[in-house]
């Protein structure tokens, strides 16, 4: 069996959580995934790019097929589960910080929404989201004052980025109502 792949793209990531949760079939998972839907709320992942997904991820060996029941119309739809390594592989993609600052929109929130739908705590993920995103701010402050004008608005665009992530990780519903007890972040 092949060794899971950990730099996959985030529709097969998506796509593998969920059936890291329980076996499943193309159909339920696109239906997770449309427009307005409870992940294509905030990540829309289109029905064409689920069963591709699919495909390449039967083709690592991440998912296997286990089944098949009956479409209301149409075809049979095929039932996948992930691997017993693909299941461990999810778990410890979902406790991972994302390392640059613009994936916090996309791949970050997935994976809360992803730990939510397990009901699972978020917070272990949020702190060390807190250290990558301090890391980010330090690295970005060493450099705020160098060059001339564009950098440095360059570079103030980009620490209003961190705060907002920052803001954004403060925010975050760890314990089932509010965080009162983190102080407000100051945006200047």
């Amino acid at each position: 069996m092949k060794e899971p792949d950990l730099d996959l793209p985030l529709a097969e990531w998506i796509v593998l959580a969920i059936m890291a949760e329980r076996p499943s079939h193309g159909f339920a998972i696109a239906s997770l995934t449309a427009e307005g839907a409870e992940i294509g709320e905030f990540w829309y992942v289109s029905r064409p790019m689920v069963y591709r997904s699919i495909t390449r991820l039967v083709e690592r060996g991440l998912i296997t097929p286990v089944g098949s029941e009956e479409g209301n119309r149409g075809p049979q739809r095929m039932i996948y589960a992930a691997t017993p390594s693909a299941k461990a592989t999810v778990d410890r993609w979902l406790g991972e910080p994302v390392a640059q600052l613009f994936d916090v929109r996309a791949e970050l929130t997935c994976k809360l929404l992803l730990l939510q739908r397990r009901a699972a705590s978020p917070s272990h993920l949020v702190e060390r989201q807190r250290v990558v995103i301090d890391e980010i701010e330090e690295s970005l402050r060493a450099k705020e004052h160098v060059g001339d004008y564009l950098p440095r608005a360059i570079y103030a665009w980009r620490l209003e980025h961190v705060r907002a992530a920052r803001r954004f990780l403060d925010a975050v519903d760890v314990d089932g109502d509010v965080d009162s007890t983190r102080p407000a972040v100051t945006t200047g």
